[in-house]
C-alpha cells in the first residue's frame, strides 16, 4: 500500500499550524511586572527622623530608643529579611572610613532599628543610595528597597543677619574708640 506524497505535506502542515498555535496562546499570557516597594529614611536632625514606605507614612511608627538611634515599626505585610547591617555614608564626614548611618532589621519581621553616627568597618553606600532585596511585602509580593537620606549633618551656614549686626556693632566701637582717641589728643 503507497501513500500519496500529498498526504505527507498535509500532515506537516497540521504540525506547523498546531505549532503556531501553542506558541501564540503562550505568547498571550498575562506578563506580571515585579513590585518593588519602597522604604525612604531620612533623618533631619538628631532627634528627628521620617520614614515612609511606598510614599506614605501611614502605618509606621518611630521610638527613639538612643540620642541618635530609632525603632522604626511597618505594617505588618513588611518583611524585613536582609541579613547584616547596611551603611551608608555620613555627608559631614564623607572621608571618615567608619562613620555611617545604618538601618537592620530587628527580631520582628516588620521591624528595623536605625542608627545615625554609628561606627561601621562595612562598605559605605553614597547618601541617597538605593539598595534593593531588604525583605518582602506579603499583601503584594514585591521585594522591599531602602535608601536613606541624612540632611541632619548637613554644614550649617551662620545667620547673614547676625553676622551683619554683629560687624555694624564692631565698626561703632571702633569708631567710637578713634573718635575717642582724638578727643583726648586734642
Amino acid at each position: 500500500m503507497k501513500t500519496n506524497p500529498s498526504f505527507r505535506i498535509f500532515k506537516l502542515s497540521k504540525l506547523i499550524s498546531l505549532g503556531i498555535g501553542i506558541g501564540l496562546v503562550l505568547a498571550a499570557q498575562p506578563i506580571r511586572a515585579s513590585v518593588v516597594n519602597n522604604i525612604v529614611i531620612t533623618e533631619n536632625s538628631s532627634t528627628s527622623l521620617t520614614v515612609t514606605y511606598n510614599g506614605s507614612t501611614s502605618g509606621i511608627s518611630i521610638s527613639p530608643f538612643t540620642p541618635e538611634g530609632w525603632v522604626i515599626t511597618f505594617p505588618s505585610s513588611v518583611q524585613l529579611s536582609t541579613p547584616g547591617n547596611h551603611a551608608w555614608v555620613e555627608p559631614e564626614k564623607p572621608t571618615d572610613p567608619l562613620l555611617c548611618n545604618s538601618f537592620v532589621e530587628s527580631n520582628a519581621p516588620n521591624k528595623g532599628f536605625f542608627a545615625s553616627e554609628f561606627q561601621s568597618s562595612l562598605t559605605h553606600f553614597a547618601d541617597g543610595t538605593v539598595l534593593p532585596d531588604f525583605g518582602t511585602d506579603t499583601s503584594n509580593g514585591g521585594s522591599i528597597s531602602v535608601q536613606v537620606f541624612d540632611k541632619g549633618d548637613a554644614a550649617k551656614v551662620p545667620d547673614s543677619g547676625s553676622t551683619f549686626g554683629l560687624l555694624f556693632l564692631s565698626l561703632i566701637g571702633l569708631l567710637g574708640a578713634t573718635r575717642l582717641r582724638s578727643a583726648q589728643s586734642a
